[in-house]
């Protein structure tokens, strides 16, 4: 195709990828002035009908915080919403065991379960009130061109070829992004040997809204409050467990999970489709390079324990926005070094210590060896004893530790 022939925009900021982060940065700078582009390659679908399988998200205190800062949590169904006010966190078959409670952090929520749908409908809707952002959807990074001035991305739409030109490309297309992949930045990854094998399940006994934690020999086993009296579960498996764990009848499966948890919740009695993906751990190199920078899944995956993953993701979303924003305010262009220097600064702390210390669980409660195994559970007890430990250890999980942004801070 002959250049004339490619339709050409410029825009300030070009978002590659319009799931949720995606979403949320383009929220971010919605009130900048910058003029954004998103760019998604699956059609946005509205499903206003929840269904049983209903699938779910974790969302941190000090993520609620800057949702409320952007005006999307209230935008967001409370119906799909469920607070979480207590974590029980256990390891099989031993007595380690801590309770962690919100009156333990001053707050009457230490997070929330939130349905995909409805958070994503939340985001949408404000973006649709956004006169600085377009999306451009379905459409699909085909090319990709970067110098010292611009950016121009060639993207195949259902109308030909698309040039979008842009000061600043984000990546956060996801942990398998094609074009970080593309581009040759270089990830760092630890492969956990863990499935994950995720479902809605219904326990005999109300959950209270309580969290559970439970770590097994094949990797922790999760489940979350869910409303209308349900638990997201995600249960971590060996690879060689998966095929027969997907092929079991549902009371077979059940029987198998209830083995697995105990009978806190009383006896499972329906378990909805599941769904699996693996387990890994992965870092970028360099989280930018000229005119380029990788935020959430694009930039870092860690395990699910502790449901870390896209509280870290929305934190980078929040961080970049005050870098763009400030270096606008100075007159900087935001796809310079100086600019994307600042992020990475800003941003390395919060992601060494968040994969850092989910890794960390991860080898603690896997591991056989019988010292590290009698640690671990000492170190449960002394948690549960210890109000201060419990503080310490929710404010990162909650993630309300160390340097806080301005949308964090309700700016």
């Amino acid at each position: 195709m002959a250049e004339d022939d490619v339709k050409k925009v410029i825009y300030d900021v070009v978002i590659v990828g319009g799931g949720m982060v995606g979403a949320s940065l383009a929220c971010a700078l919605g009130e900048t002035g910058m003029h954004v582009a998103v760019i998604e390659a699956v059609r946005f679908q509205s499903d206003d009908q929840p269904s049983y399988d209903v699938r779910t998200i974790s969302l941190s205190h000090g993520s609620r915080e800057i949702f409320t800062s952007l005006g999307i949590w209230s935008l967001i169904d409370k119906a799909a919403v469920c607070p979480i006010r207590s974590i029980h966190v256990s390891d099989r078959g031993r007595p380690g065991l801590a309770r962690l409670e919100s009156s333990d952090a001053g707050v009457d929520a230490l997070g929330y379960v939130v349905e995909n749908r409805a958070l994503g409908k939340a985001l949408f809707k404000r973006i649709d009130g956004l006169d600085n952002v377009d999306i451009i959807c379905p459409a699909s990074v085909v090319d990709a061109n970067f110098d010292h001035d611009a950016a121009s991305l060639v993207c195949k739409t259902e109308d030909g070829e698309l040039a979008v030109d842009g000061r600043l490309v984000v990546v956060a297309d996801g942990g398998r992004s094609g074009l970080r992949e593309s581009l040759g930045m270089q990830v760092r990854s630890d492969d956990y040997e863990q499935t994950a094998i995720v479902c809605n399940v219904t326990p005999g006994l109300d959950h209270r809204h309580c969290a559970y934690e439970r770590f097994t020999e094949s990797g922790p086993l999760a489940l979350l409050p869910m409303n209308d009296k349900r638990c997201w579960c995600v249960w971590a498996a060996r690879p060689d467990e998966v095929d027969d764990l997907l092929g079991l009848e549902d009371e077979a499966f059940l029987d198998l999970l209830q083995q697995r948890f105990g009978d806190r919740l009383g006896r499972f009695s329906r378990v909805g489709e599941r769904y699996v993906y693996p387990l890994a751990r992965s870092l970028v190199d360099m989280q930018y390079r000229d005119r380029v920078v990788l935020i959430g899944n694009a930039a870092h995956t860690v395990h699910p324990v502790a449901a870390q993953g896209f509280n870290l993701g929305l934190r980078d979303v929040a961080w970049l926005a005050e870098v763009l924003q400030a270096g606008m305010d100075e007159g900087l262009d935001p796809g310079s070094q100086q600019v994307l220097q600042r992020y990475a600064d800003l941003r390395e702390t919060d992601n060494k210590r968040v994969t850092g210390f989910t890794h960390a669980m991860i080898k603690i409660f896997t591991s056989r060896l019988l010292p590290v195994i009698a640690g671990r559970n000492a170190g449960l007890l002394v948690v549960d004893l210890i109000p201060e430990l419990r503080t310490a250890l929710l404010r990162r999980t909650m993630g309300v530790s160390g340097r806080q942004s301005r949308l964090a801070r309700g700016l």
